[in-house]
Order: C-alpha cells, then structure tokens, then sequence
C-alpha cells in the first residue's frame, strides 16, 4: 500500500454531523488494495527510557484485526524515546497518512497531542484519532479543548476503528460510530454508546504488528535460577480486564468486564510466534491484569501449555487474596513450570489498603507470601511505598513488613521508591480531588510531591529519590556484574575467602537501599535535610566489615576485576 504526499491524496470528504451506524461490507482483496487509507497507529512517549519495555500489545491486537479484514496499517513506537515529538513525527512523516491513531495514556497525552497538533498543521485531511485508558477516561474534552483531535475510540479499539477505516475508504462521514467522541460543528461533544464488549477473545487474530521504534526494544529473556539457563521469553495476554475495584488502577476506565481465552487459544499463539520469529521461546510472561482471576481455568492454561512443550517455563501477576484461594493448584503449577508470581501487595498499612480499595488487611497480605515462600516459588513485589496521605507509622509498617518476609534481600528495589499515580478516571484521583479541594487538569498527572500531607514523609520522600539518582545505578551494576562473577567461580569450582567475601558484600548491597530508607524514618522528625548534598550523610555502613556504600561497591568492582563475564543486556533487569 502506498502511501499518498498531503498535496496527492484522496482526502475522505466532510465529515459532519452523526450518522446512524451502518455496517460496511467486508472489501474485497482488490477492493483493500485500491481504497483502504493509509494508517498510522503511535505509541507516544511517556517521557522516560524504560529498558525492559515491549511493544504496544493493544495497538498490535487493532492492526492485526484490521489487516484480519483486509486493512493493512504501520505502527510506531516511541514509547522510550527522548526527542521531542514533533521530531519523530517529522522524521516517520506521520503527516503522510489518511489516519493517525494514537494510543493515549496519562502520561504520553501531551506528547499525543503535539504529535496530533503535527500533523494537522501539515495536513489538515489526516483523520486524528486517540484511544486508550486516558482517552477513554477524557474523551468530550479532547475533542472540545483539543481542534487536532477528530475523534476518540473509548474502550476496545478493533470494531470501532475497523468502521472508521472503512468509512474513511468509501468516502463516508465518521461520526456516530458506536464506541466513539466527536466534535459537532458547534464545538460540542457528541457519543455513541459503547458496543459490547468483545466476548470471544479467541475469535481475535494473535497480535502480530510490526512497529518502527526510536529506541528499539531489549531482548526479552529470563534467567531460570531452576536450570541456570537465561531463557528467550514471550509476552502473552491471555485475558482482557480483571473484576475487582482497585481504587488505583487504569484497568477500571475501560471496563472491568472479564473475559479469557481458551488455553488452545494460547498455545497455538505460542507456536505461532516461535514460527514467525524463529525462535524457540522457553518463558512465557502472561501480562493479563490479573491472570489467576479463576484458578482453575489458570492451571488449564499452564497444563496446556506443558503438554505442548514441558520445558517452558511461566509466570504471572495476581492480586493476594486469590492466592489464598487454592494453593493446590500453586503447587501443581509449580510442578509443571510456574516459576514466579507478581503479587499485589500495595501496602501493609490497613488505612492504606483501606484507600486503595484492596478488601484485604495486611495479614492477607502476609498469608500470601509465606504461602508461596512455602512452595518456593519466587515473588515479585508490587508496593506503592507512598502516596499523599502517608504517615511515618505507614512507612514503619511496610518497612517491617519488608523486613520480617526476606524482602530486603530482594532485587530490583522498585517497592521503596514507588508512589501512588493518580490517573484520570479512577476513584483515588476523585477521592484527592476532594480532599484537596481542587480539580486536577484533564489531562494533568498530579506530582504527588505537592501534595504530601506529612512534612516528614515529604522528607524521607526527597532523601529516597536522592538516593534512587545518586546510588541505585551503581548498585545495580555491582550488583549484576557480582553475581555473574560469584556464579563463574561457583562453576569453575572456585571457593574460598574471595568467594566467601564477594557473597557476603553483595548481601550487604542489597539490604543497602531498605537501610536507608530505615534510617531516613527513624531520624524524621529530628531535621532530615532540605538539600540533595546533605543526604549523603545518611548512607549506611553496613556489610562484613562494617563499609560505607562507596566502598562496599568498590570491593566488589575490586572482586570483579578483569573477570569477563558474558553478561547480555537484559541481565540487569534482574537487579534493576
């Protein structure tokens, strides 16, 4: 399909007033190759490098089922990239295109809109549309504050944009698609109402696209500590939503209607990719919401996919209280490849809990662990460590409850630095819209740094993000190239003092980061400092023999030393 210049292309007509939804019949392959439009589908920044990024998952499921019908389209993903969006738009000449879609979330919306605003300017024609959790979540006042934005798709994107693309091809006007925001001639926001969900996941096209990205994407593996393999990995989405009310998450501006696959389903896309990409993965990372929803349908899954290759290994992510629910089937799924859960503890504060709408306390939080401590399955922390209403007694509590579960051994150190993010559309946002009496901007992401409640928590805050700057890349490094190195002298029969020494320090490495934070708490209130330099001070001694930080990574560079290690990329999202 070639792409036509603004100044040559067939432009789609006026597009004006709603229209009762008619369903286009399916074009023929003729047909497709003559009239259907050029599309674009972007990913913007979010406005940070993100290593262990992947590709845009609900993009790729829009332009597989368009192509499905005939429809071919190209994606872009700058979901890491650093230039300014007018560049890239510039560079991939966005403006070439009948339709632009973009896929919004809070954080990339302002990147969205310039790209958007880009286009427009060069090419007037260019149907503009958005779609995603932000989006859904604003659509009346994108297409009223925003004149570069023709329309947004809310919820699921295939029908919808499915009916755009053919109206677009037949010259027919766009508005009054079900599931779709338009702005009316006199600037006002006009709806269809949603279409049903999507029932039958299986009836979609596996999400094969191909996406132009600024910054590339790493290569996705996982290092099995059972087999001592790093193993090539897939992401599989095996499920859409998830049926709890999370006060937090995104997951709610689309609709919490649960829907799965069937475990044939995702072994046939498993083989699928192993075929295109020519590659014979042995991980399957499924990123579904929340995966073990029904435990049951959960092992089905995993059985399923033993018996198509018993050297694939798994993991997924679930909320606490399900966990309790059928440890049987966690056992069995650990005979057959489950290697770890990320588990969604948020907090171990009751109140906190209480404000995230979790409806759990902090013992079933505690029960969780131990019970996949007792299976020796390895866990993957989620914690938001702060939000605005934090008090010290809530940061003493979740420290204790790192402390008592292991977790300060625990890499990477995402749960002390995370903070609450008050997306558009969910209750946390409305619940600190009201306590603060203000109004956020639709599409403004609150920085919780103005909006802590507790000066001492403001403080330990700042000292933690110093930290996380000034300390946590060095870490991670050591922290990397030290365990490769332990584990070559480990095979190579090597033992020792050295060994002994190098063990014993990178321990220490790891309990650094909650040490800090520790002792940040235990002196609020006493005068923390207000400048960045001044925290420096606060950096723990700790290890065998008692060393400060600079040192302790110093001997452990020191214990590296030439050693080379065949250290891939990817290894330091094992620490990072």
């Amino acid at each position: 399909m070639a792409r036509t210049t603004p100044a040559t292309r067939k432009t789609s007509g006026t597009r004006q007033g709603p229209e009762i939804l008619r369903i286009a019949p399916a074009l023929t392959p003729a047909e497709a190759a003559e009239f259907s439009p050029a599309m674009a589908f972007v990913n913007p920044s979010v406005g940070y490098s993100d290593r262990r990024k992947s590709k845009p998952i609900g993009l790729a499921y829009v332009m597989a089922y368009l192509r499905s019908h005939g429809l071919e389209s190209e994606g872009f993903d700058f979901g890491g990239a650093l230039r300014e969006p007018e560049l890239l738009a510039a560079e991939h000449r966005l403006d070439t295109y009948d339709i632009v879609g973009f896929s919004v979330y809070n954080e990339s919306a302002d990147n969205a809109l310039r790209m958007a605003a880009w286009v427009k300017e060069r090419n007037p024609a260019a149907l503009v549309v958005l779609g995603g959790p932000h989006a859904t979540a604003v659509a009346g006042h994108l297409v009223v504050a925003h004149p570069q934005v023709d329309l947004v798709v809310r919820r699921e994107g295939e029908e919808p944009m499915l009916e755009i693309a053919r109206r677009v091809a037949a010259r027919r006007p766009v508005t009054g698609v079900l599931g779709t925001t338009w702005r009316e001639p006199s600037g006002e926001a006009a709806s269809r109402e949603d279409p049903p969900f999507i029932e039958d996941l299986d009836s979609l096209p596996f999400p094969d696209a191909r996406f132009t990205s600024d910054s590339g994407y790493p290569t996705l593996t996982y290092f099995d500590d059972v087999s001592g393999r790093l193993k090539p990995a897939l992401t599989v989405n095996t499920s859409r939503s998830c049926p709890y009310n999370c006060s937090f998450c995104g997951v709610l501006t689309i609709g919490r209607r649960y829907r799965t696959r069937s475990p044939e389903s995702v072994v046939e896309e498993i083989g699928y990719f192993r075929k295109r990409d020519g590659i014979p993965y042995q991980h399957i990372y499924f990123s579904d919401a929340n995966f073990y929803v029904n435990p049951r349908r959960s092992l089905a899954v995993i059985e399923a996919i033993h018996a198509y290759d018993p050297g694939i290994t798994v993991s997924f992510g679930t909320r606490v209280n399900q966990i309790l629910r059928s440890e049987d089937v966690l056992a069995r799924m650990k005979e057959i490849g489950l290697r770890f859960v990320e588990l969604g503890i948020e907090s171990a504060s009751p109140t906190m809990l209480e404000r995230l709408a979790k409806g759990v306390s902090p013992q079933v939080n505690v029960d969780a662990v131990r019970t996949l401590q007792r299976l020796g399955l390895e866990i993957v922390v989620d914690f938001i460590m702060f939000d605005p209403a934090t008090t010290l007694a809530d940061l003493r509590l979740n420290l204790s409850f790192l402390r008592r579960l292991g977790f300060y051994d625990y890499v990477p150190h995402e749960a002390i630095y995370t903070t609450l993010v008050l997306y558009q559309g969910t209750p946390i946002r409305e619940f600190y819209e009201r306590r603060h009496g203000r109004v956020f901007a639709p599409n403004e992401l609150p920085d919780i740094v103005g909006l802590y409640e507790n000066d001492d928590v403001a403080a330990v805050a700042a000292g933690m993000r110093w930290f996380r700057r000034a300390w946590q890349p060095a870490i991670d490094t050591a922290l990397a190239d030290g365990e490769l190195c332990a584990e070559k002298w480990r095979a190579g029969g090597r033992t020792g003092d050295h060994l002994s020494q190098l063990q014993l320090d990178l321990v220490a490495l790891r309990h650094v980061p909650y040490l800090y934070m520790q002792h940040l708490v235990e002196v609020a209130g006493t005068g923390l400092p207000v400048a960045d330099e001044e925290y420096g001070a606060h950096l723990p001694t700790t290890g065998a023999p008692r060393t400060a930080l600079p040192e302790l990574i110093a001997r452990v560079r020191e214990s590296v030393g030439d050693e080379h290690l065949d250290r891939d990329p990817s290894l330091l999202t094992r620490f990072a």
